[in-house]
């Protein structure tokens, strides 16, 4: 499947010609094939996020018709073949928050930072090359790029967005992150939240690491990149020496009777998962 579009299409039990159709029908007019809206950003409270007295909203490009049913058949067929790193969560399977939170548990000195507009600012070509790495044929590269990009980059919105973003943060820094591991951090990838820790304070290589990235094409979101010492919150999961634990609002709301019990047993349920997880055998640094 790597090496023609044949094997591609053969791969995903879909004819070639209607997949190439699809790319056609795609450089022609891909605004056929989303719907877009505007999702009001929130905060881990899950009320709306304002700056300067506006509120924060993200664009949403949701696939529609064949296109959402093709890209599913790339994620679940094709993609998912690929194999990423241990540290990488967010967009592969049985790798969410938790577990990436989980990831640094009984470590001290924290740095996280997280990277801006990062879907907008995965580009095409950024793609193609990555999947270039992995093994696909020039023509078979481009064709997944096309299938899985709108205007020349990756939509927030598609099934296929997370896992290929970590792609391309994988064959754009995976050197780094193996270097920061014989370094003594541990670093993970959680979409677009990147977490260093240790048991030692490294503080002051958090400007080296902040450069190192920026050199690889990655953009900071300065806002949300600090260094911590005291229990840190790891993609909305508070990380402490021994264990790992939801934050305080999802007790509170657990019991909040002026909720859903729906929501309230889905609190419950996010508690009764954290405090699992937390039990699991410690990964080695």
């Amino acid at each position: 499947m790597k090496k023609r579009i044949k094997d591609l299409a053969y791969a995903l039990k879909i004819n070639k010609d209607l997949l190439l159709q699809l790319s056609s029908s795609l450089d022609s007019d891909e605004s056929k094939f989303y719907r877009n809206w505007d999702e009001p950003k929130t905060d881990e409270k899950k009320q709306p996020r304002f700056e300067n007295g506006v509120a924060l909203t993200r664009p949403i490009n949701a696939p529609i018709n064949d296109l959402k049913y093709v890209q599913f058949l790339l994620l679940n067929n094709v993609l998912y073949e690929l194999k990423l790193p241990e540290y990488f969560f967010g967009g592969l399977k049985k790798k969410d928050a938790v577990l990436n939170a989980r990831w640094h548990q009984g470590n001290k000195y924290f740095f996280l930072t997280d990277l801006k507009d990062f879907y907008g600012s995965v580009h095409y070509t950024s793609i193609e090359k990555a999947l270039r790495k992995e093994g696909f044929y020039p023509d078979v590269a481009k064709l997944i790029t096309r299938i899985c990009t709108k205007e020349g980059a990756i939509p927030q919105g598609c099934p296929t967005s997370s896992f290929i973003a970590a792609l391309v943060v994988y064959h754009s820094c995976g050197d780094l992150f193996e270097k920061y591991k014989t370094e003594g951090l541990k670093v993970s990838v959680y979409v677009d939240d990147i977490t260093f820790s240790s048991p030692v304070d490294f503080k002051n290589r958090t400007s080296k690491i902040l450069e190192e990235l920026r050199n690889r094409g990655l953009k900071i979101n300065f806002k949300k990149t600090y260094y911590c010492t005291h229990n840190p919150k790891v993609t909305g999961i508070q990380v402490k020496n021994n264990a790992i634990s939801p934050l305080d609002h999802t007790f509170e709301r657990s019991v909040d009777l002026t909720i859903s019990e729906a929501s309230r047993n889905g609190h419950l349920q996010r508690i009764k998962y954290v405090k699992k997880i937390s039990k699991m055998k410690k990964h080695k640094p």
